[in-house]
């Protein structure tokens, strides 16, 4: 059924309505809006790409009257409110300083854009699009708004105990599906280039979400302060088997690498003693996961060697259809405007029939989030966003011999989660994918939520010394 015109007024007139409540909502309530989105994104996938019939997703819901989805309003509705909530009372929370001036300098970035854009009489909404920067701006006032709302020692518990019964939630769902209704309908592997594969989920969001918990689950293994019974020990063996079989038959190479690099950042955390444990499990799931991996995917690409299988669309006699056509295909198209880029609406020139994996013929993309922002918006945008990260990597190693307990549990899934996303940010489109950079901007706040409420509990137990001495 056609939407009428008066229904398109109802509709507006709600959703304006909507704002103010949201407002009060975020600064009354304020882990209300956080624990949505964090439940939003574990929950629901955003990736079409792979499946036969395109279909709309709560992501996009919302586009076609608004420009932008419900869901891009709401976090900007709630940064708004988080503004006003902090600038009310400026202490309330510590937000990381540095984080904030480079915020400030991607958002004039962002509006320099808009102004030439404009001048050149390009749409303002394809200024702001996906496609161009705005997701690194969604990203960080996500960001802003989980470190906002969980200010409270309790929080600790709160915010690991939703992520860990998501990730779970998320993986007995998907494993059903897999192995009960043909897995998941996005299979570009199945749909596309006619393999007889099926997989669990292609949406790479969704195995960071099972590499979160099962990191979360190593950890507990191989912490030496932490005392499990026999069947606490069974159930995580048993929770963590079940996210790794979530991500070794989703088959996604970037997934696999990521995950290993957790393992490897854990072994650099734990004991000498619990290192071997680990590295013997790390061993066993990693063979397991390849050997998986190359029957059920690479099989179909085998160029002799496990190595060369793994990269092989990547490999030299391959240069001219890979990805590495496509990324020298962008920068000669930047050009001479290397340092600020061909503008957030910019697209680059490129053999069709090679890049036929684009679209529509749309080449406003690149599988890489670094080369994509040179592409969008040159050197000065890639170093504000490598800034950011190291800023974040600076006040991470500033504090991981400091936290104990559960803080320092929150900080390392924090940091792990990141190294997770290197690779994609590398090799795949993370700048574009809005649930994707939501979930980055969550593995980039979780460290400073552990940094504050350790922070603040130091502070409270201070005064209650203080007070006492006193007395």
């Amino acid at each position: 059924m056609l939407m009428t015109e008066f229904d398109r007024i109802f509709i507006f007139l709600v959703f304006a309505a909507a704002i103010p409540a949201t407002v009060w909502v975020c600064i009354e309530k304020p882990k209300l809006v956080p624990l949505f989105f964090i439940t939003v994104l574990f929950v629901f996938s955003d990736s079409t790409w792979g499946q036969l019939k395109v279909e709309s997703n709560i992501y996009s819901r919302g586009v076609g009257m608004f420009n932008f989805s419900l869901l891009e309003i709401l976090l900007l509705t709630a940064g708004f409110a988080c503004l006003i909530r902090k600038l009310a009372n400026p202490q309330n929370v510590r937000l990381p300083a540095p984080m904030s001036h480079y915020f400030v300098a991607l958002l004039i970035l962002l509006v320099m854009h808009i102004l030439v854009g404009t001048h050149f009489r390009i749409d303002v909404f394809t200024i702001l699009s996906n496609n161009g920067i705005i997701n690194v701006l969604n990203m960080m006032i996500f960001m802003y708004m989980v470190i906002m709302a969980f200010n409270r020692e309790k929080d600790e518990n709160r915010i690991l105990r939703a992520v860990i019964l998501l990730a779970a939630v998320r993986a007995v769902f998907g494993l059903v599906r897999y192995f009960a209704f043909g897995g998941d309908t996005a299979n570009p592997y199945q749909n596309f280039e006619g393999l007889d594969t099926k997989l669990v989920y292609f949406d790479i969001a969704d195995n960071f979400v099972a590499c979160l918990a099962a990191f979360w689950a190593a950890w507990l293994l191989t912490a030496d302060h932490v005392r499990l019974s026999f069947f606490k020990r069974l159930g995580l063996y048993a929770f963590l088997a079940v996210e790794v079989a979530v991500v070794a038959l989703s088959f996604r190479r970037s997934s696999l690498i990521g995950l290993a690099l957790m393992f490897i950042f854990l072994l650099f955390r734990i004991s000498s003693k619990q290192r071997l444990k680990l590295i013997c499990l790390g061993l066993c799931i990693m063979t397991v996961s390849a050997v998986v991996l190359f029957q059920q995917r690479l099989q179909y690409s085998s160029t002799g060697n496990f190595l060369t299988t793994l990269i092989y669309d990547m490999t030299p006699d391959r240069a001219s259809s890979n990805r590495f056509y496509e990324w020298a295909a962008a920068m000669k198209s930047v050009g001479d405007n290397w340092l600020v880029g061909l503008g957030t609406w910019g697209t680059f020139t490129g053999d069709a029939d090679i890049l036929s994996y684009h679209t529509e013929k749309n080449f406003n993309f690149i599988h890489s989030g670094f080369g994509h922002l040179v592409l969008k918006s040159g050197v000065i945008g890639l170093l504000l966003f490598l800034a950011v990260i190291g800023s974040y990597a600076r006040t991470y190693f500033r504090h991981w011999k400091t936290l104990t307990g559960n803080a320092r549990l929150l900080l390392d899934i924090g940091f792990a989660g990141f190294i997770f996303w290197i690779p994609t940010l590398v090799i795949g489109t993370p700048i574009i994918e809005y649930r994707t950079m939501l979930m980055i901007g969550l593995a980039l706040a979780l460290p400073f939520v552990a940094i504050n409420l350790k922070t603040d509990s130091l502070v409270t137990n201070n005064r209650f010394l203080n007070r006492h001495a006193t007395a």
